[in-house]
């Protein structure tokens, strides 16, 4: 990050769980939050000296759409610098010795946890909040309210952990893109590559893309198809792959992809595989 201002925006609010990421990667950064993920993108777009975090995917709700659609628009100019892992840990959060009546959360928590607050909460009312953070200060705020979230936001709203972790035993992983302005030099560290790619509109145009890719071993990560803006009934590709074009063989599949007029437009070659837990 040397190359970086010690500004780093983020996912909102406090206590998200793209904030706690955050301070864990970057615990001496200036944190921006930011409302929304398209926020995210925007401060980048003005600052360019700074980095950015954003979700990708979760290993309970997939894709996050939000960040392909800003990546695959060709006004975007970052690069994805880092991938990163974070192992979701919830906690159930409230006051103790006082019966839940109702479980506030995210959506996306509740869909994890389904199961589990079925088995132990049956007659709790769940309420849909727009964070996990503004959970936990309905629960510290309302008679006989709980919250699904970090554990860290027990001690920031004075809340006892009444349960962790939730579901501890369903893997529940989000993967988020460390973004900036600079790409990363070429190197074999660089385990992944994400491209944008547009193809002619005629059969098995996808096929012969992937084949040269296939051939050469290179393996699919990540294909999400998303329309154009502006022209009907046209799609672009976002394509994640292992290895780095530092690599013979993965650049010469490359170059191969683009013989049937293949269109790409790299998003970063990366590191990927850093871990943090929550």
């Amino acid at each position: 990050m040397s190359a970086y201002s010690s500004i780093i925006a983020c996912l909102g609010p406090e206590g998200s769980f793209s904030h706690l990421l955050t301070q864990q990667r970057f615990p001496a950064a200036a944190v921006q939050l930011m409302g929304t993920i398209g926020e995210v993108f925007d401060y980048l777009g003005s600052h360019t000296d700074a980095l950015g975090i954003v979700p990708i995917e979760n290993s309970s709700g997939g894709f996050i759409i939000d960040t392909v659609d800003r990546l695959v628009d060709e006004r975007c100019m970052l690069h994805i610098v880092e991938e990163l892992t974070l192992d979701v840990k919830l906690a159930l959060l409230g006051k103790s010795g006082v019966s839940v009546q109702t479980i506030h959360s995210h959506a996306m928590p509740f869909f994890h946890c389904d199961e589990w607050l079925t088995a132990h909460y049956p007659n709790a009312k769940r309420v849909v909040e727009a964070s996990t953070s503004k959970a936990a200060e309905k629960a510290a705020t309302l008679d006989g309210a709980a919250a699904i979230g970090p554990r860290q936001n027990a001690e920031r709203h004075g809340l006892a952990l009444l349960h962790f972790p939730i579901a501890g035993d369903v893997p529940n992983i989000t993967q988020f893109y460390l973004l900036g302005h600079r790409e990363n030099a070429p190197s074999t560290q660089n385990n992944r590559t994400a491209l944008v790619v547009e193809l002619p509109d005629r059969a098995g145009s996808l096929c012969r893309f992937l084949t040269p890719l296939s051939n050469a071993a290179v393996n699919l990560k990540r294909l999400e198809s998303r329309p154009i803006r502006g022209q009907p009934n046209k799609y672009r590709f976002y394509i994640e792959i292992e290895g780095s074009p530092a690599e013979p063989h993965f650049q010469s599949a490359l170059d191969q992809t683009r013989a049937d007029g293949a269109a790409t437009r790299s998003v970063g070659s990366y590191p990927a595989g850093r871990r943090f837990e929550s």
